[in-house]
């Protein structure tokens, strides 16, 4: 099974911008030939489309990256990257913006699992993440 994120357009609260990420949580990958037992990754997509994947060096390098940010200011960058995105998907999301939207969901999407109390990224569940731009946070729902 792959991990991903899928994103929709719309939002829980009807009528105001905004989009859904759901993913699968960390996927650990150490079952296939020449694996480390703790190589990882997390998958993420735009509706149909893969547009990136974290391998578990990547999950680790932007999750310490968050690190040093105070709460207002991860707040301000899980802003920042959410309107972005609202703008690429409203663009029907470009051939040029599909990076863009990946490293946009991603930033979202880390941010939110850290607000929401997860600790390692290896520990990230299976999850629904809401962002709306009437409040701009996101709420997380955890899933089994």
């Amino acid at each position: 099974m792959r991990s991903e994120i899928v994103m929709r357009t719309g939002s829980a609260v009807s009528g105001v911008p905004g989009f859904t990420l759901v993913s699968a949580g960390y996927r650990s990958t150490g079952s296939h030939a020449g694996a480390s037992a703790s190589a990882g990754r997390l998958a993420f997509a735009v509706g149909s489309r893969l547009v990136a994947e974290l391998d578990d060096g990547q999950l680790s390098e932007s999750w310490a990256a968050t690190d040093g940010l105070s709460p207002a200011e991860a707040e301000e960058m899980s802003e920042i990257a959410a309107l972005h995105l609202i703008e690429l998907l409203g663009e029907g999301l470009p051939a040029t913006g599909h990076d863009a939207a990946a490293i946009d969901a991603a930033v979202v999407f880390l941010l939110a699992m850290k607000r929401h109390g997860v600790a390692d990224p290896r520990r990230i569940p299976a999850c629904t993440v809401n962002w709306a731009l009437n409040g701009g946070n996101a709420r997380v729902r955890l899933t089994a």
